[in-house]
């Protein structure tokens, strides 16, 4: 070997160990090379946090199980961009959402919430609503603070203040709205004074109620048979819409 190959040799390991160094650095910094941007973009990451346990998906593949302790799953180094995020369970509903993910930041789902559709969970779950909406108490409006402009509609059917009063659900013929009494410190962010159309029914809203905490509402919906005759249904609906609502029918 002459020297002037041992020369080039020696040169192309300094700069193969400089450039492992750098991508070393980047990598440990929270950087991640985009070959669709060609350049390195800082990671995000997705956290959830669940009522039970379950599988947690990425784009539709099994990224693992949430943690024994308090159900809660963390995906890191992702490079900025939309993924699709859900979270499954045998013999439950499942819950699924589009996060966005972005540069140096967490997109944190923190009341994800499963149900059971079979068995003796399910009767449980039935038993659970039937009791709550029989010991319903009367809210009253004129509790809240006078310098909320509340401007709730004419047309309103009803009305709940969640457990805490951080949150007001009210409802017309179709349509269920929030108004933050306080300011949401958690994802997705609100202040106070925030109002929410939630969504918009097909269906009559019968009644509602605050269900399991201050971030899912229980709506009881009027549907009709094949003969006309009216029977009423349950759905649970979470209040965070980012990338839409999840909706678990009773």
């Amino acid at each position: 070997m002459t020297r002037r190959t041992k020369r080039i040799i020696f040169y192309v390991a300094i700069a193969l160990f400089l450039l492992l160094s750098y991508v070393a650095i980047m990598y440990a910094q929270g950087y991640k090379y985009s070959f669709s941007e060609n350049k390195f973009l800082r990671t995000g990451a997705i956290a959830i946090k669940v009522n039970t346990n379950a599988k947690i998906f990425l784009d539709d593949d099994l990224e693992g199980n949430t943690s024994f302790f308090g159900n809660a799953y963390s995906i890191d180094r992702l490079l900025p961009g939309k993924y699709k995020i859900s979270v499954l369970k045998n013999n439950h509903s499942s819950w699924s959402k589009i996060a966005t993910v972005e540069e140096g930041l967490v997109v944190d789902f923190p009341n994800v919430m499963l149900l059971p559709e079979e068995g003796e969970k399910e009767q449980e779950l039935f038993d659970e609503v039937d009791l709550l909406f029989k010991e319903l108490d009367i809210s009253n409006i004129a509790s809240l603070s006078e310098d909320i402009n509340l401007q709730l509609p004419t047309i309103l059917k009803g009305f709940r203040i969640s457990e805490n009063k951080n949150k007001l659900a009210w409802w017309t013929a179709n349509e269920l709205w929030i108004l933050w009494l306080t300011d949401q410190n958690y994802q997705p962010f609100h202040k106070k004074g925030d109002k929410e159309l939630v969504m918009r029914f097909g269906q009559t809203v019968q009644n509602a109620a605050w269900f399991r905490g201050e971030d899912h509402i229980i709506l009881e919906l009027e549907r009709f048979d094949t003969k006309g005759r009216p029977y009423s249904i349950y759905q649970v609906i979470e209040i965070d819409k980012r990338s839409g609502v999840n909706i678990i029918e009773l």
